[in-house]
């Protein structure tokens, strides 16, 4: 698997993901995909400031240009990092007890007649998360105090 279809998979992981307040309590999904989006929001602000900056007001200083470079490039890996570890856990299996969740969810949603995703050998991640997003459409809010 390439590094950008990594990081192409660790984006709609992200979006799939139902930021549900419970999960956060037992995946740490929900934290790095806040801290992912706020970095995809405000780093390349951060990276065009700091170049800016130095243009500005040390525009003889090659130090200080190169110092503006290289945190300008450190602002624009952040999300990266995110996006790659999102990815990498979108395509990771379940650990035994997340996969016993995952078919309890998978009954309940077979229950109403809800189509599931295909799951060919063990479930990942990316399953577990396209199961949870129909589980909040589609089932009660009840669902979500019996976890």
């Amino acid at each position: 698997m390439s590094f950008f279809s990594i990081l192409k998979q660790g984006q709609v992981y992200l979006n799939t993901w139902p930021k549900e307040a419970k999960l956060g309590i037992i995946f740490p999904e929900n934290r790095i995909i806040k801290a992912t989006g706020f970095a995809q929001k405000t780093m390349p602000l951060i990276a065009v400031f700091a170049i800016a900056w130095q243009q500005l007001y040390a525009t003889q200083d090659m130090m200080a240009f190169s110092t503006a470079i290289l945190t300008a490039l450190f602002a624009l890996l952040i999300p990266l990092q995110g996006l790659y570890w999102l990815g990498k856990r979108a395509k990771s299996p379940l650990n035994a007890q997340s996969a016993v969740w995952f078919y309890d969810i998978c009954e309940r949603l077979k229950k109403i007649n809800e189509p599931l995703p295909w799951v060919e050998g063990q479930p990942t991640y990316q399953h577990l998360a396209e199961v949870l997003k129909k589980a909040e459409q589609r089932l009660e809010r009840t669902f979500w105090q019996d976890i």
